[in-house]
């Protein structure tokens, strides 16, 4: 499975802020495998044993031996041209330039355990919580199973990033979509899949609004859209026609 958000709450969050600092440092990366199911697991250890290829991993599924499992790791791919030919496909794990290294570091910065530090079997595209170790034994032992693990995760509201864009979580683990949702004094819109429209203008009701870049609707505010300054009223609609401005205490100019 590719979906960040079925994973610990902790790790979602670890997640995001490494795909806004892989961003802020050029580094193009998207999050690959999550959550396994037993038999995904097995079939991946299948592999170089009893089904052709190369032993990719040595926690067998049946046993909850992988901590992808448990909800608590996740794989990352490159999402960048890395050897300059025009395309990004042929560049997934191409460590050539030593980025997964620099991943790597980025991820431990955050509190994560990096499988390029292992030394059996090496895995430099895997990040993974350290809170119970480096193997599942210790969740094993107090929890069982990963069912009963996921029991005990506090799914607390916030924003979260993912290899798509930004979505906000509620408390009940739920998410807006198709609708306008006000979070932190600000209103945003959340599109059909749930994630945070931005840079983009939204019709309600016959009323016209302006998404800014940090996905906020613009309100009692000018507002430069490409080569145009558009006046928006103080609960977000485009105000046509005549405007009066005038200056706060900034002295800039206001609606």
């Amino acid at each position: 499975m590719r979906d960040i958000t079925l994973c610990h709450p902790d790790l979602q969050a670890r997640a995001a802020k490494l795909l806004a600092a892989c961003e802020a440092a050029g580094i193009g990366i998207k999050i690959g495998e999550t959550l396994r199911t037993a038999a995904e697991q097995d079939e991946l250890y299948a592999q170089g044993r009893t089904k052709p290829g190369n032993i990719v991993t040595n926690a067998k599924g049946s046993s909850y031996s992988s901590m992808h499992q448990w909800g608590v790791a996740f794989d990352f791919y490159l999402a960048m041209d890395v050897d300059g030919d025009g395309k990004t496909s042929d560049d997934a794990y191409n460590d050539s330039t030593g980025l997964f290294a620099k991943v790597g570091q980025m991820g431990k910065s955050l509190g994560l355990e990096w499988g390029g530090d292992w030394k059996s079997i090496v895995d430099r595209p895997h990040f993974q919580l350290p809170d119970w170790g480096s193997t599942p034994s210790k969740l094993k032992s107090e929890y069982g199973t990963p069912e009963a693990f996921k029991k005990t995760w506090k799914k607390a509201a916030g924003w979260v990033k993912d290899s798509e864009g930004w979505w906000y979580r509620h408390a009940d683990g739920s998410y807006s979509k198709n609708a306008w949702e006000q979070i932190g004094g600000e209103w945003y819109w959340f599109d059909g899949a749930g994630y945070m429209v931005e840079a983009a203008w939204k019709e309600t009701e016959g009323k016209w609004y302006y998404l800014k870049e940090n996905g906020a609707m613009a309100h009692g505010e000018l507002c430069a859209v490409g080569d145009e300054i558009y006046c928006f009223a103080e609960d977000g609609r485009m105000l046509e026609g005549e405007v009066t401005l005038h200056t706060n205490e900034r002295g800039a100019l206001v609606v």
